[in-house]
């Protein structure tokens, strides 16, 4: 489920994240939590649409998915 090539940023914001654990629960692999606020296990990844949706589905909107090259957000949608 990668585009090959692309390159996507992880980005929680610590502020907005009330560490429900969503995302950790959802992709174990990509997110973890640390203290009380999720973390991105790697801030820099390949594209993978799982995240998306993990970001997508965070109550609080907290994760904020980034093309690495363009700049382009890529979720959470809008």
């Amino acid at each position: 489920m990668t585009e090959s090539g692309r390159r996507w940023r992880i980005v929680v914001d610590q502020d907005s994240c009330m560490g429900s654990g969503v995302c950790v629960g959802d992709l174990p692999h990509r997110f973890r939590i640390v203290g009380d606020r999720s973390q991105p296990v790697d801030a820099e990844i390949g594209a993978d649409e799982e995240v998306l949706a993990a970001a997508d589905s965070c109550p609080r909107e907290a994760i904020r998915v980034v093309d690495v090259v363009t700049g382009e957000v890529l979720a959470p949608l809008e």
